[in-house]
């Protein structure tokens, strides 16, 4: 998982270098294009400051009033920002788009641009002499907003790729935060088959010594009293009930052997098409013998069907209902509903509950909070649920019942 989230800190390491990779060669050709645009600009400048020049000293040829009135006729131009006339410096004419703004200087330039509040500015003077020797200046300032605009169009195209490029970056982080989380699952699940594996073997080696260390003296055992039984006085109460449990006690050793057994056996499984309903409701008989009888309720969704083995599957049932009997529950209730692709089982009682501290055990092996519990019955149920594609969880306050959920 250290890894997965190694490589979406690079991802966005990159990403961010990229952005700021594209920023700085967004604004170095940017400003490139800007310095061409205006020094052609200027080019065009001093181009209208001869012309202004030469249709200048015609118009004064026949006085200053000429003069005046086609300045005027300039400003009136859309991109003219102010106009002006001086006769040996003083100011002999000017109008202003914006009332008091007149940046008109002594360095009488041909062309020259500068920044202003209103954008680029680029200012042409014309400089020529009266008929009496008087020199003149006219200036025309206009506004160059191409500049202005293409910052405008470069910000805009700027905001609109570092979104792209954001959005594409969240999903691709997205996605490997995903991949990453899924591997970490993965490992989490191998990790866990690998621990079932190992205890499995171990439970394999007990298994396996338990078969040769009590199995065949039980057996032995249990052939003596099959031998002995036709010997003993059916008359005599107690010599018949000591001879039932014994019976009864050995039967009930053979019964753990045989589920010590199952614990690291692969059960052959038969899927079939399975009615929980119907299949529940036959459970019910197997349950009328029990020493404890708790009220058991049964309430399944209409068309609860799932693909299991019924065979196993009652055995998960049956063991989880045997359970609560045995742990003093006086009401049983087991309700199935449907899902997308199966169902779930829910068997909830009454009993006294499990204690938080043991509900994260009670499905390991051997492990049993009943004075008589093996420790088997619920391992072996979730190795069946397991087995037929399932899950099995279980919750419970502890004075207040437990539940059961059974996800196939």
């Amino acid at each position: 998982m250290k890894s997965g989230f190694r490589y979406v800190a690079i991802v966005i390491l990159l990403s961010a270098g990229s952005i700021g990779g594209f920023y700085l060669l967004n604004l170095s050709n940017r400003r490139a294009i800007e310095a061409r645009t205006l020094e052609l600009a200027v080019s065009e400048g001093r181009t209208i400051e001869k012309v202004l020049s030469r249709a200048a000293a015609q118009l004064l040829e026949k006085g200053e009033e000429p003069l005046v009135r086609f300045v005027s006729e300039l400003f009136a131009n859309d991109q003219v920002i102010y106009v002006a006339l001086k006769r040996a410096g003083r100011l002999l004419h000017a109008d202003s788009k914006y009332e008091g703004y007149l940046p008109l200087g002594e360095d009488l330039q041909p062309v020259k641009t500068f920044d202003s509040p209103l954008g680029e500015i680029i200012e042409v003077t014309a400089t020529l002499k009266g008929p009496a020797g008087k020199p003149y200046s006219a200036h025309i300032g206009y506004q160059f907003s191409v500049i202005s605009e293409m910052r405008r169009v470069a910000g805009r195209s700027f905001l609109l790729i570092t979104l792209l490029q954001a959005a594409i970056l969240l999903i691709l982080v997205s996605f490997l935060y995903s991949v990453n989380r899924q591997m970490g699952r993965k490992e989490i699940e191998v990790q866990l088959e690998r621990d079932e594996r190992a205890r499995l073997q171990e439970i394999s080696l007990i298994t396996a010594g338990i078969q040769h260390e009590i199995r065949n003296p039980l057996h032995s055992l249990y052939l003596s009293y099959q031998m002995l039984e036709p010997l003993l006085d059916p008359a005599n109460e107690e010599t018949a009930f000591h001879s039932r449990t014994m019976k009864k006690e050995i039967r009930r050793i053979q019964d753990i052997i045989e589920r010590f057994s199952n614990l690291d056996r692969a059960f052959s499984i038969r899927k079939e098409p399975v009615d929980l309903g119907p299949f529940l409701s036959e459970l019910r008989d197997s349950w009328a013998g029990l020493e404890k009888q708790p009220e058991i309720t049964i309430a399944a969704e209409p068309g609860a069907k799932v693909q299991s083995d019924p065979g196993l599957l009652a055995r998960v049932v049956d063991n989880i209902v045997r359970n609560a009997a045995e742990a003093g529950a006086k009401q049983v209730a087991i309700r199935v509903q449907t899902r997308k692709g199966g169902a779930l089982i829910t068997i909830r009682d009454d009993g006294p509950g499990i204690k938080q501290e043991h509900l994260k055990f009670i499905f390991d092996p051997f492990v049993s909070f009943k004075s008589r519990g093996s420790g088997i019955g619920l391992a072996l149920a979730q190795r069946i649920i397991t087995q037929l594609g399932g899950r099995i969880k279980a919750e419970s306050v502890e004075g207040e019942g437990a539940k059961l959920t059974i996800v196939l």
